[in-house]
């Protein structure tokens, strides 16, 4: 009865971790995660921080794709990240990312081919208060597809 037990245990065990291993592309209503990496500590909202990115690298031939995405903790302004190809074609759109949350994982509206692709980072920023737009801003970037090994 306890080698029943422990191996029931065991199983259970398992799943969970298989579970938390990450979203996969046939979840039909896969989300992005949004992790908090440190406590919001709101500026004065004079100015809102931007983060830049030269880059981003992704996995050719999945929607599922680890990133790391970020709004500083500072920051008095939440944002909405769209990730837009050279050619006009939105390839994600993020839910609100409030201060000192990040981005892990995303998932595409598709998957891309491997290969490098010119792109645009689009913040839409909003008070944290009140909700009201603010200055919004555009990052040209490199998305850098690889095929994986």
């Amino acid at each position: 009865m306890k080698q029943k037990l422990s191996i029931l245990v065991m199983l259970i065990a398992f799943m969970i971790i298989l579970t938390s291993c990450g979203a996969s592309d046939t979840a039909g209503d896969a989300k992005d995660t949004v992790s908090r990496f440190t406590e919001a500590n709101p500026g004065s909202g004079g100015s809102i921080n931007i983060p830049g990115y030269e880059s981003l690298t992704l996995q050719a031939g999945s929607k599922s794709q680890r990133v790391y995405l970020f709004n500083p903790e500072k920051n008095a302004a939440y944002f909405v990240m769209t990730l837009t190809l050279e050619n006009g074609e939105t390839v994600w759109e993020g839910s609100a990312l409030y201060p000192g949350e990040v981005f892990t994982d995303i998932m595409l509206n598709k998957s891309l081919e491997a290969g490098d692709y010119t792109a645009t980072l689009h913040y839409d920023c909003f008070s944290v208060s009140d909700k009201e737009p603010l200055n919004g801003a555009d990052i040209e970037l490199k998305l850098i597809v690889y095929e994986k090994d």
